[in-house]
């Protein structure tokens, strides 16, 4: 989750970044064609650089612009025909090399103090080739000529953004002034016609830019906003379009997107993402909204809605779409998404409420089955209030420091002796109240608070080490679990490393890490895992049967031991599927030199098959030992 958030707020950053430069090109683009507009305006009589020079000075900042022309081909000197210091109207001023360069359509840019060509003795100090400049040059008509932009001298020099703006509008502003003589030709015309065509589409792609996804194309988050804002408003107003009062929000969010990015790398996820949205693009009317407001988050606004079966129809069609499988670069993807549904004006009446609603619609049917659609129900705002509520509790045990280990016995069950301890989360809130992972776990999850909370289990079990060495011995080893999201964090994992290795017993401990953590390679396997070898620390595999290795894939790694899952345990006796697979992963971890332990073990007759009809000696579950806090299990 850290990572996650982490990748989030990066997200967020650039998309600020891109649409403050979009912003500023926008305008930039509008202020030039300003410039244009008072040049081309202008009346016979007026001054055409009255309203240029007011029109530029946003864009460059100058405190002073000069305009000059060469009365004839290789003249030697050239006259100022316009400036917004009225004293250098009129002024002859040498062509030195500088003002050539500039004249033959060089952009210059010169730095404050440098100086250049000699400039008029008359002119006041608040003129002085010593102040930075900007030379572009300006084909007025019958004649060659340059402008001039000037800043104070305590000011920075015209940067490449400036020169660049300035190379646009040296030729607008060209073929403007070719445009002002009666004898224009037609070709001119058509010329200046296609230029300003050419800027104003220029703004059109800006502003599409400025409002759609770059990768998928789509409408962005605040586009979609905009958008469901304005049918929101017809309905209310009745507009001509608005052929139902309801229209419906859902909010679809990709299932194990992560898992994917992970897993075969983000090209194969972006991929991922624009075949998604082709397929939902395929399923929707003209009249609806489609849009990508996150990573893997796109809402979908059906207008008009009609009832819910009929939604329900459309959205069930659109999740079948979204389940079929694709190849990306090798790899076979299966995806599937969950959607939660939100109505107008029934669930909200505004954009925002009812994206939040059909949020929480998303979450319940993540959480109950993946890959389904789910219906806001203001039972789910009431949920919503409490998990709101918990998650403030949990961020303030956390900053307590009320998380405590327990640990759970995993026993030989051929002699019952405890032979090591698997080490779990347990919240101990101020009033005593112990609260099982089931309770605190998904949402500390998802708020990036798992690395804190195994770093108080730690350190809570490694400072009573020498009482429970002192009850159980020290050769008893301790298992610790490892999300798969831990495992990708590079700093988390030093961390704990680092516990371990001050602590003198790593040889002690084995990491119990999923399938999941192993089928993405990274900086995991090539760094972390070699590290974790170096001072003794144990692999296992937990959950083993409900992630993603096969039994052919175990032969490529190297654990120490795998963890049956529950799955694979329950009622063993009776499942002579179950049985097939138990000894052919019990065949294959004696030939790689695997510990077996078959976790979940709960009652007397799976215990019972496992002793006889396997060699397995290791077990763990409630029939044996329930999990215990520290002060319970070492009784102090």
């Amino acid at each position: 989750m850290t990572e996650d958030s982490e990748g989030l707020r990066e997200t967020l950053v650039d998309m600020r970044r891109e649409l403050d430069i979009l912003r500023i090109e926008t305008t930039h683009a509008k202020l030039l064609l300003n410039a244009l507009e008072a040049m081309l305006g202008a009346n016979g009589d007026d001054d055409p650089f009255d309203g240029v020079f007011a029109a530029l000075m946003p864009v460059f900042e100058f405190s002073h612009a000069i305009v000059l022309v060469e009365p004839g081909e290789g003249c030697e000197q050239l006259e100022c025909i316009a400036s917004s210091h009225p004293v250098a109207i009129g002024s002859i001023w040498p062509a030195g090399k500088l003002f050539r360069k500039a004249l033959s359509g060089r952009i210059i840019s010169t730095v404050p103090g440098v100086g250049g060509d000699a400039w008029p003795a008359e002119l006041t100090p608040e003129i002085s080739c010593d102040q930075p400049a900007l030379y572009f040059p300006l084909a007025v008509p019958g004649s060659r000529g340059l402008m001039i932009l000037l800043r104070s001298l305590d000011q920075a020099g015209f940067d490449r953004s400036h020169v660049a703006l300035a190379r646009k509008f040296s030729l607008l502003a060209s073929h403007a002034f070719a445009a002002r003589q009666a004898s224009l030709s037609k070709a001119e015309s058509r010329r200046l016609k296609d230029l300003a065509e050419e800027l104003e589409a220029s703004q059109e792609a800006l502003r599409f830019r400025a409002n759609h996804d770059q990768l998928t194309g789509l409408p962005n988050r605040a586009y979609v906003r905009e958008l469901v804002d304005q049918m929101i408003g017809r309905k209310q107003w009745g507009g001509p379009d608005s052929e139902s009062n309801q229209l419906a929000l859902a909010f679809i969010d990709l299932d194990e997107f992560k898992r994917v990015n992970d897993m075969h790398g983000h090209v194969v996820g972006d991929v991922l993402l624009q075949e998604i949205a082709r397929r939902v693009q395929a399923e929707i009317r003209r009249t609806d909204v489609f849009g990508r407001i996150s990573g893997d988050e796109f809402v979908i606004v059906l207008d008009p809605a009609g009832e819910q079966s009929g939604v329900a129809r459309i959205v069930e069609r659109i999740l079948d779409r979204i389940r079929q499988p694709l190849s990306v670069e090798g790899a076979q993807i299966k995806p599937s998404a969950s959607i939660g549904i939100a109505f107008y004006p029934e669930h909200g009446r505004d954009y925002e409420t009812l994206r939040r609603h059909a949020d929480l619609a998303m979450y319940q049917a993540k959480t109950s089955a993946k890959g389904r659609l789910s219906f806001f129900t203001r039972d789910l705002g009431r949920e919503a209030d409490d998990r709101l509520i918990l998650e403030q509790r949990i961020k303030e045990a956390v900053a307590a420091g009320e998380f405590r280990c327990a640990l759970q016995q995993k026993i030989s069950i051929r002699t019952g002796c405890v032979v090591g301890f698997e080490a779990l989360a347990r919240w101990v809130d101020a009033e005593g109240v112990v609260h099982g992972p089931g309770h605190f776990l998904p949402t500390a999850s998802r708020l990036g608070l798992l690395d804190e909370i195994s770093a108080q289990v730690m350190v809570d079990l490694l400072q009573n080490l020498p009482l429970l060495d002192a009850r159980f011995g020290s050769d008893i080893r301790y298992s610790v679990n490892v999300s798969p999201a831990q495992t990708t964090s590079i700093p988390f994992m030093q961390t704990l490393l680092r516990q371990l290795s001050d602590s003198g017993q790593a040889g002690r401990f084995i990491l119990e890490l999923t399938e999941e953590s192993f089928a993405a390679t990274g900086p995991f396997q090539t760094h972390v895992l070699p590290a974790l070898r170096n001072v003794g620390v144990a692999i296992s595999i937990d959950d083993f049967g409900t992630g993603y290795s096969s039994l052919a894939k175990l032969a490529e790694l190297t654990v120490d031991e795998l963890k049956l899952d529950r799955s694979l345990v329950s009622s063993i006796h009776q499942r002579p599927r179950n049985q097939i697979i138990l000894r052919a992963v019990e065949s294959l971890g004696a030939a790689l030199n695997m510990s077996i332990v078959a976790e979940g073990i709960e009652t007397a007759e799976e215990n019972g098959y496992l002793l006889e009809q396997t060699s397995i000696t290791i077990g763990q579950g409630f029939l044996h030992h329930r999990p215990q806090l520290l002060v319970d299990l070492l009784g102090c």
